[in-house]
């Protein structure tokens, strides 16, 4: 058993005496200084990767919103192109049998209330304010005097005085 505590701690000296060799070192500013710059250019390294690949995405969706802005002009002009009445008036005769009517053959009917009544403007009117005081907020003469009751006053000189 002496031997076994022995050898750990032999062990145990040996691994601090290389860690304070390496500690004292010479070469430690510059394997840390090499680390360092070893570090810094990866980064860098990766970063430009990046920043190249963004570009690469960029020019990409450029390239596609072109492409897409220029579908939109062909779809304008098509719609265009296909709602011309002389277009629809070829579809109609060839495809769907239809014929133009002659001018004699055509006739317009003419209602005879083409202005509305002042009765349904009112109703109109009346509709409005309706909608207009559904926004209003609703207070009862209750909730109004919070509880007290007023009795009212009546000035009964001023009104003999509008009597006479």
């Amino acid at each position: 058993m002496k031997r076994t505590i022995r050898k750990f701690k032999e062990t145990v000296e040996i691994q601090s005496s290389l860690l304070n060799r390496v500690r004292s070192s010479r070469y430690l500013p510059i394997a840390g200084l090499v680390t360092v710059v070893l570090l810094a250019s990866c980064i860098h390294i990766w970063q430009r990767v990046r920043v190249l690949d963004l570009v690469h995405k960029v020019s990409l969706l450029e390239q596609e919103n072109r492409n897409l802005a220029d579908d939109v002009r062909k779809v304008y002009s098509d719609v265009a192109s296909l709602s011309m009445s002389s277009r629809i008036q070829t579809y109609a005769a060839d495809t769907l049998g239809l014929q133009t009517v002659p001018a004699e053959n055509l006739f317009t009917l003419v209602t005879s209330g083409d202005r509305p009544s002042l009765a349904d403007e009112f109703d109109k009117v009346v509709e409005g304010l309706k909608r207009a005081t559904s926004y209003f907020p609703r207070v009862t003469e209750t909730e109004a005097n919070a509880g007290e009751l007023r009795n009212p006053r009546i000035d009964s000189l001023a009104r003999q005085g509008d009597g006479q």
